[in-house]
């Protein structure tokens, strides 16, 4: 990278890192005050019920021998995934075969720099996210092993018991156009890996787990063009056991005017979010175990 670019790049990842920072420690402070305002709505919740002779205490006892037989089903699920994630997918395009579909006269870039942000809360222990230090990147690449859970806890009634997190992982990218004009940018977001979504609702209780894979796209060049974004997979809900393999190619489509003979930064981020709620639901997105889970966005097209 040219010492003008070095710059640029050093402003624009402090911007981002500020940016992120915010954010989570935003994140982390609304999901204390959501857990307080839970419990006291649940205190409350409690004596009414015990008003009308319901001992909540024998459900929970009943709700926990439940949630201990499902634990051992979580961990067969977890070893067959792990298992089948030391080896490749055979599934998407190879990367060579893919350049071959490359429009004429598209500029096809790589990655110079990435990083790993999490909104997870170090004082609880109910989530968990994989811990990646920012990188720049001289030679392209950059897939990311990355991963994050949430579990509940507690019955999850009143909203008790909730644990979420949400994680980006950012891949950006240098562009210089050499006329001012709109230029289709189109990244290429690649996911291999697995998701779990586990909670089994029942009498007196609330519980739900889910998880989201998200792409975005944004760019900079004098200032921030506007986010595009969108949903890869969304599964969820209060009785659902899903664990599969998600491995996906996706390419994105995006518009942004850009100005002739400056630089554009082009910011491509893949965000995973989990959330369980009430005890035995659990939410994982693993895109880091063995040889075959990671997280990508190994190029853009710009058109």
């Amino acid at each position: 990278m040219s010492r003008e670019l070095d710059v640029l790049q050093e402003k624009i990842i402090s911007q981002i890192a500020a940016e992120r920072q915010r954010e989570m420690a935003e994140a982390i402070a609304a999901n204390r005050a959501d857990a307080k305002r839970a419990e006291a709505r649940m205190a409350r919740e409690t004596k009414s019920l015990a008003a009308m002779g319901i001992d909540l205490a024998n459900l929970e006892a009943l709700d926990r021998e439940m949630t201990g037989e499902a634990a051992s089903e979580l961990l067969e699920m977890e070893a067959r995934l792990d298992s089948q994630s030391q080896l490749l997918p055979g599934t998407g395009l190879s990367p060579n075969i893919e350049m071959g579909f490359v429009p004429e006269g598209a500029h096809v870039l790589m990655p110079a720099w990435t990083a790993a942000y999490s909104d997870q809360d170090l004082q609880a222990a109910n989530t968990q996210a994989t811990d990646l230090a920012a990188q720049t990147l001289i030679g392209g690449g950059g897939c990311k092993n990355y991963s994050n859970w949430a579990k509940g806890a507690g019955s999850g009634l009143a909203g008790t018991g909730v644990g979420k997190i949400q994680s980006w992982v950012e891949f950006g990218f240098w562009f210089k156009p050499s006329v001012s004009r709109f230029y289709s940018v189109r990244p290429l977001f690649r996911f291999r890996g697995y998701v779990i979504v586990k909670a089994d609702d029942g009498f007196f209780t609330s519980k739900a787990a889910r998880v989201t894979g998200s792409v975005w796209t944004n760019v900079h060049q004098y200032n921030w063009k506007g986010w595009n974004s969108t949903n890869v997979y969304n599964d969820g809900g209060d009785n659902i056991n899903v664990n599969a393999r998600r491995d996906i190619d996706r390419y994105t489509y995006n518009s942004y005017l850009l100005g002739g003979g400056d630089w554009a930064f082009i910011r491509c981020v893949i965000g995973l979010w989990a959330y369980a709620r009430g005890s035995g639901s659990y939410a994982k997105n693993d895109f880091a175990t063995g040889n075959a889970n990671h997280l990508c966005v190994p190029h853009v097209y710009v058109v």
